[in-house]
């Protein structure tokens, strides 16, 4: 398996570049930059000309992996939790219920497992005897947490790899008609009553989706509206009715959510922050804990450090992209995504803030309180020439300090949150 550290390794040739990076004349300068950025471990690296004078700055490359990128993941996983706890306010629930949902996707076939809430817990010792196959059905062994057997089959023949797909690739639409069934629903006890949600896709060990949801019913004042009660009770009849049939190798098939739906009433104030907190860490995992190029070759598939189970998944989609190439030739572009093509955060317009409302927040305050040249977006003075020159660090070393600094500034801001509620309200806001 591929090294998911984000730091990378500290070899012979990172520790090299790390000592020439802080003995260079020009340290100061680049570190500036660096910080500016907000420790980048892979910045866009900018020049800009005003008046004969060429600077360059670095611009954060955005990317919501952690281990891509600890200060850019950090950056996203913070303006999700302001958008999942803007859209549950005081403000915003007043005369608004709001529930959590957790859609999965239906059983392909029985998968080694890793049971978090007893990790003592063997695999699947109940079960006895074989598969059509002759595999062992059931599995003795307790697998500890990153064992990478968890999520595969237990026999990849019996493992239904064609539905996986096809679930996979159309769990956005399972969505969309998810939506609209509920405020069909929804519209049938109250009129008037407008459902808005906002949403983060999982991928599961066995590299299925599924969602993790908040979904606010905001009532009319002074009308007949919709409980707490009542919209738990439609979240799941409305997951229980989904069906949507696409095309198949065989023909057509029908696809659904899996059976385990699961929604919580949201009631009090600790428990939104909790959910935004969980819906924050979820954005800043890659498809899999596998590092996978954006684009792979079919012929290269099995040259990739990844478990079987990957490779199959990989080889199932350009199977049905070679079997049914009107409806899926797109799958062929999709074997780094492991056949996801949807986004991983979506909200609905009227839910609360968005990403790019934030992003112009702070474009504007560093516009404001930024002076020193080359430490920041400062407005021009006239016209300006900017150019892309590259992208990521020059060397290991200088990547190596950027990400450590990310990784200290992270656990310092950490301490702080929990010192502040240790302390609780200081004088003055009491």
């Amino acid at each position: 398996m591929a090294n998911t550290n984000p730091l990378g390794t500290l070899d012979p040739d990172t520790l090299a570049g790390i000592v020439a990076a802080a003995s260079s004349t020009s340290y100061e300068d680049w570190w500036g930059r660096v910080r500016s950025s907000g420790y980048c471990a892979h910045p866009i690296h900018l020049t800009r000309t005003l008046a004969g004078q060429t600077t360059t700055f670095y611009a954060r490359c955005e990317n919501r992996r952690e281990t891509v990128c600890p200060a850019c993941s950090d950056l996203y996983a913070l303006d999700t939790w302001h958008i999942v706890t803007g859209g549950l306010t005081p403000e915003r629930l007043t005369n608004a219920t709001a529930v959590f949902v957790t859609l999965t996707a239906p059983s392909f076939g029985t998968v080694h497992a890793h049971h978090a809430v007893d990790p003592t817990r063997p695999c699947r010792p109940a079960v006895t005897g074989a598969c059509g196959h002759g595999k062992p059905a059931g599995c003795p062994v307790t697998h500890q947490s990153g064992d990478p057997a968890i999520g595969s089959p237990l026999c990849a023949d019996c493992y239904d790899y064609e539905a996986h797909l096809l679930t996979t690739w159309w769990f956005p639409a399972l969505w969309n008609r998810y939506t609209r069934t509920l405020r069909r629903l929804v519209s049938r006890h109250a009129t008037g009553v407008k459902v808005s949600f906002v949403k983060v896709m999982e991928m599961q060990a066995r590299l299925a989706p599924h969602y993790h949801a908040i979904l606010r019913a905001n009532n009319e004042p002074d009308a007949l509206g919709i409980d707490l009660e009542t919209l738990t009770t439609l979240a799941a009849v409305a997951a229980s009715r989904i069906r949507v049939e696409v095309p198949a190798a065989s023909g057509t098939v029908t696809l659904r959510f899996g059976a385990q739906a699961d929604v919580q009433p949201l009631t009090h104030d600790e428990q939104t922050r909790r959910v935004g907190g969980y819906l924050a860490k979820y954005v800043t995992k890659g498809i899999t804990s596998a590092t996978l190029p954006a684009r792979i070759p079919a012929a290269n598939i099995d040259l990739l450090p990844v478990p079987e189970h990957h490779k199959r998944v990989m080889s199932m989609l350009v199977r049905l992209a070679t079997l049914l190439p009107d409806e899926y030739a797109g799958m062929a572009d999709r074997l780094g995504t492991l056949g996801w093509r949807g986004h991983t955060t979506t909200k609905s317009r009227t839910f609360s803030t968005t990403m790019t409302a934030q992003k112009q927040q702070r474009a504007a305050w560093r516009a404001t309180h930024t002076t020193e040249p080359g430490r920041g977006f400062e407005p021009d003075a006239g016209d300006a020439d900017w150019e892309y020159a590259r992208s990521g660090h020059k060397t290991p070393g200088h990547r190596y300090l950027a990400v450590t600094a990310a990784l200290k500034h992270r656990e310092q801001l950490r301490t702080a949150l929990m010192a502040d509620d240790v302390a609780g309200p200081r004088q003055s806001e009491s």
